[in-house]
């Protein structure tokens, strides 16, 4: 008997369903299920691409697996149609779903001259026990609500690099090259890679281009201006930076494993998603 945690989409009624068929077929076949990913043995997101993402956060720490049912809408993450989820899980049972690792970033927020974090919001991702944060997707500075653009000392290795005027940096991992770093024209890497990709948001200045680093550079945005910033990890938002604050962004440790079927590859997602279609 295994152990199998589930996580869902909180308002959407086809998720909640779908969960309670999950957990009945696993109860009829011996499993337990609970909603912690400590001591699973596989945690089942039922959900979007943004359910997905909490699943990991909470899953990684742990070294659980991920298994994410798609009843969202785009899908980068989560693999599996609704319609074949007790495949999947058969599969999964039957130890023949291979595991991916994906890179994760580790990502700490710097208040000038205190150690302490801001407040959180409610809404925020969980924190590591150090005060770390894990994101599959990215971390991103930019711009308050109803500010203009911001100032961002960006250092690589202690060492400072340039400072940006733009409405935002985002720094992501392979697997978030296709999230929001994409719509900020950065380049798409294989989410087999390991890699930390900065791009800014609508610079206001002649360098431009996002960049591609090594896994082992460490990054540190700096507020550098006079308006404070916001700070975002995987969609969610963590607090607000002020001048002299900074975000703190590696590589992690540890990584996200995820539950494949064996049968896609980035490529086809990519081709599917885009609509590219052999000419």
């Amino acid at each position: 008997m295994s152990t199998v945690a589930l996580c869902r989409h909180p308002d959407r009624a086809r998720a909640e369903a779908l969960s309670d068929e999950v957990t009945a077929w696993l109860a009829a076949r011996g499993h337990a299920t609970t909603g912690d990913a400590e001591g699973a043995d596989l945690l089942v997101s039922v959900g979007g691409d943004g359910t997905m993402l909490r699943a990991v956060a909470q899953a990684a720490p742990h070294g659980t697996p991920v298994l994410g049912i798609n009843v969202g809408q785009l899908g980068y993450l989560t693999e599996v149609d609704p319609s074949h989820w007790q495949d999947a899980l058969l599969r999964w049972e039957e130890g023949r779903s291979p595991v991916v690792e994906r890179m994760l970033l580790s990502v700490r927020l710097e208040r000038e001259g205190d150690p302490d974090l801001y407040e959180e919001p409610d809404d925020a991702p969980p924190a590591l026990d150090d005060g770390h944060y894990l994101a599959l997707n990215e971390a991103v500075v930019e711009k308050t609500p109803i500010g203009r653009m911001v100032r961002l000392a960006v250092h690589l290795d202690d060492a400072v690099f340039a400072t940006y005027a733009a409405d935002g940096m985002i720094v992501a991992t392979p697997t978030g090259s296709t999230a929001y770093a994409l719509s900020a024209r950065g380049p798409i890497l294989d989410p087999a890679h390991r890699a930390l990709v900065l791009a800014p948001v609508a610079p206001h200045m002649v360098f431009d281009r996002p960049l591609v680093l090594t896994p082992e550079t460490r990054v540190r945005l700096v507020v550098s201006g006079e308006r404070p910033a916001t700070v975002a990890i995987d969609g969610r938002s963590v607090g607000e930076l002020h001048v002299g604050d900074a975000l703190v962004v590696t590589a992690a440790a540890t990584s996200a494993r995820l539950v494949t079927s064996g049968e896609s590859n980035f490529h086809e997602i990519l081709k599917a998603k885009f609509g590219l279609e052999d000419r």
